[in-house]
Parts: C-alpha cells; sequence; structure tokens
C-alpha cells in the first residue's frame, strides 16, 4: 500500500475513534468522518471495503494495529539494557504499555462493545492480532525460547489480556489501577498454581 494510502487510512481510524470519544453513539456519518479527517470521500469510499463502514472492526484493527506496533518498539527500548527485571516484571510491563496505549481509546472502545454479543464478535475478530502481540511480547522477553512452547505461552497470556481487558472496559476513573492490580493479580496466580509451566518465572 503506498505511503499517501496508509496516512490516509490512519487519519480515518484515528477520527474515527476520536468522533467516538466525543460522542455517544456508535454510528458515524462518512460524510462528516471524511470531512473532519481531511480525506476526501471518493479515496474513502476506496479504502473503506463495501458494507464495513458501520461496522466497527475495520478501524479497530487498524487502531490495534498501529498501537501495539508502538507499544513493542517502546518495550523493546525500555527492555534493552534491562538486566534485572525478572521474567514476570517484563511481561507484566508489556501487558500495561498495551493497555497505556489503549486507554485514550477507552471511551469509544466502551461504545463499540456494549452487549456480550460485540464484546464477543471483537474478541474472534481480533484474536490473531492479540496472539501476534503476545507471540512478539515473549520474543522480546525471551529471544532463545523454543517455538513450540512460545506459543503456548502466547494462548495462555493472550487469555489474561482478554479477562484484564472485560475490567479495563467496564471501568469508570480515567487510569488503570483497576486494571494493573487485576493483571498483576492474574499473572500471579497462574504463576502459584503451576498452570502453564513456564510462562512465567520468579
Amino acid at each position: 500500500m503506498k505511503t499517501e494510502d496508509k496516512d490516509s487510512k490512519w487519519k480515518l481510524c484515528n477520527t474515527y475513534f476520536s468522533m467516538l470519544n466525543a460522542s455517544n453513539k456508535n454510528s458515524i456519518n462518512l460524510e462528516e468522518l471524511c470531512s473532519k479527517s481531511k480525506v476526501s470521500y471518493d479515496e474513502a469510499t476506496k479504502i473503506i471495503p463495501k458494507n464495513s463502514f458501520n461496522n466497527s472492526i475495520f478501524f479497530l484493527k487498524i487502531l490495534i494495529a498501529k498501537l501495539d506496533n508502538e507499544a513493542l518498539e517502546e518495550f523493546k527500548t525500555d527492555i534493552f539494557e534491562d538486566t534485572i527485571s525478572t521474567t514476570y516484571d517484563k511481561i507484566l510491563e508489556g501487558l500495561i504499555l498495551r493497555f497505556e496505549k489503549l486507554l485514550e481509546y477507552r471511551p469509544a472502545l466502551k461504545i463499540i462493545s456494549e452487549g456480550s454479543d460485540r464484546k464477543a464478535e471483537i474478541f474472534f475478530k481480533l484474536l490473531r492480532q492479540n496472539y501476534y502481540f503476545m507471540f512478539n511480547l515473549l520474543g522480546l522477553v525471551e529471544n532463545k525460547q523454543n517455538c513450540g512452547l512460545k506459543i503456548i505461552k502466547s494462548i495462555a497470556l493472550n487469555i489474561v489480556f482478554v479477562k484484564g481487558i472485560d475490567v479495563f472496559l467496564k471501568d469508570k476513573n480515567n487510569n488503570l489501577d483497576s486494571t494493573l492490580r487485576y493483571l498483576d493479580k492474574h499473572l500471579k496466580d497462574i504463576e502459584d498454581i503451576g498452570l502453564f509451566t513456564g510462562i512465567i518465572t520468579k
């Protein structure tokens, strides 16, 4: 995809979520989106697949992919020379960083995930992207890890993240305190009861 197309795609996506953040509705008018994003209507209709505009999953995938790349790059820098933190600490830091990236968009995420059916749809649509994030996170934390074991760990950490996102979406405060407490507790629970051996090390 051309750089110009990528830029326009992100402008539409970012504007879409900004509009959701400022509103209380799940439907955004395409003409208004184009006007606020400074992307022409004709260009927008070429970028957005037919019948996808009212499906927020299209924009959610774009958002998550960008935020995940940013989170992983920051995480890579943070742990580059870190020889003190444990594997547990690093994994927790990586998960926290991902939630910090999502915090700005929480009002919009709450709107598009209203109802158990919507949450289930979002979960299945983003399952692969969630898995890739966890796999790449583990690659940075344990770069010599066996690939098969890393896959198992990635799936397990994805489960932790999904449980954490539910707390994240229900939180009415403008911070991550309850989400972070939940993540910390749940990771420790996995460690303490001996599930998924090797996922977290002391």
